[in-house]
């Protein structure tokens, strides 16, 4: 009976030992993701704030893209491309209003 423990044991032993995980970049860029807060001050949906967030959207990145190419990354309408972009337009001009000019 001694013998069947002993070997009993040695199994655990065998299933916890650690075995080093291999990352490779497609899974660090899971784990490095940056989500960017200011999105959450555009006037659109929470839950398109989220997919935004998880497809690595960034306020400059939506500004630097066409509607139409965020609908495709993202899957939804065209329209609804054109949307993010105009709400974002509209949230940067009133966090970073532009210089006024002053005329002597």
């Amino acid at each position: 009976m001694n013998n069947n423990k002993k070997n009993h044991l040695t199994l655990i032993n065998n299933k916890s030992t650690i075995i080093p995980k291999i990352y490779t970049l497609n899974n660090l860029k899971e784990v490095a993701k940056w989500k960017d807060p200011r999105l959450e001050l555009v006037e659109i949906p929470k839950g398109l704030i989220e997919v935004l967030q998880n497809s690595g959207f960034t306020i400059e990145k939506i500004l630097d893209s066409e509607p139409s190419e965020i609908a495709e990354e993202l899957g939804i309408d065209s329209y609804v491309g054109e949307i993010i972009f105009k709400e974002t337009s509209k949230i940067i001009n009133k966090i970073n209003p532009p210089d006024l000019l002053l005329i002597n």
